[in-house]
């Protein structure tokens, strides 16, 4: 039994050759192996384009307060272009606000005007508040012109747009202001009637008198028998549903046979009642 193991590991000449070439190999190989990296010429990548582009990244996300000073500079309010406020750091929105409120005639005399504008927020009017310059208006009418213009005296059921801004503190916007509520109610009664109007809610009624006069006898009255609901209820003291109330009653118990009837209406108070009777007749 030995002996055939022992003939199992015994190699012939040509056999022992073989063997010692494929050790030659493998060792070849392990040495190859081992010292390769010594072969290889070492290449170092160019990072000079992305340190820039990385550089030019961060400069963008700076703070956008540091930026926000670098885009102020003076400016008048009054002459300043769409663009110029949109660098000043108001929204396009509020921008389209602000043109409105210029359009209606307002002009900025002071920096603190600017707060009256619902386009400048208190955030950005503390911003650009040290920027603002207003150069001073002249006054170029003579106390000639100023004595004329103080002393005309404007019905306003009768005047036109005109006649309108020719009142010291009226300007374009109120004065469109007027005759649309005019013409909604059919002619002023009193003058506490133009509080009523958006914007004119402050008027100082005193300094109004002295350039004006109010005529009733120019009130435009509807005919409460005749009226279709769709009109009644354009009045500024009706609602939809008290202009049904009272063409359901003109319905039910015929024509009015004079407009203190409308009285008899109970939802109908005696206070609207005050106010809408001006406004109304039983005949053409």
């Amino acid at each position: 039994m030995i002996g055939k193991i022992k003939d199992y590991f015994q190699f012939n000449k040509k056999e022992r050759n073989g063997i010692l070439l494929l050790s030659c190999l493998l060792l070849l190989l392990i040495l190859f192996y081992q010292f390769s990296h010594l072969l290889k010429q070492e290449s170092r990548t160019d990072f000079s384009s992305f340190e820039k582009a990385l550089a030019e990244l961060e400069y963008e996300q700076e703070p956008t307060i540091e930026k926000q000073k670098d885009s102020l500079f003076y400016f008048n309010p009054n002459t300043l272009a769409d663009k110029g406020w949109l660098v000043l750091g108001l929204p396009s929105t509020k921008l389209s606000v602000l043109r409105n409120f210029q359009k209606s005639g307002a002009i900025f005399k002071t920096k603190t005007d600017l707060k009256h504008c619902f386009a400048i927020t208190d955030e950005f009017y503390e911003k650009v508040e040290k920027y603002i310059s207003i150069p001073e208006i002249k006054k170029t009418e003579t106390p000639i012109n100023k004595t004329k213009k103080t002393n005309q005296i404007v019905e306003l059921n009768q005047a036109d747009s005109l006649q309108l801004i020719s009142i010291n503190g009226v300007g374009p916007f109120y004065a469109k202001q007027i005759l649309k509520y005019r013409k909604e109610l059919g002619g002023f009664r009193n003058y506490d009637q133009l509080t009523e109007i958006w914007g004119l809610e402050n008027l100082e009624i005193q300094k109004l008198k002295q350039q004006t006069s109010i005529e009733t006898l120019h009130i435009r009255q509807v005919n409460v028998n005749t009226i279709e609901l769709e009109q009644l209820k354009l009045h500024p003291y009706l609602n939809y549903k008290q202009a049904k109330m009272i063409l359901n009653y003109r319905k039910q118990h015929g024509d009015f046979k004079q407009v203190k009837d409308i009285r008899k209406i109970k939802p109908i108070s005696p206070e609207l009642f005050r106010k809408i009777a001006s406004y109304l007749k039983i005949h053409d």
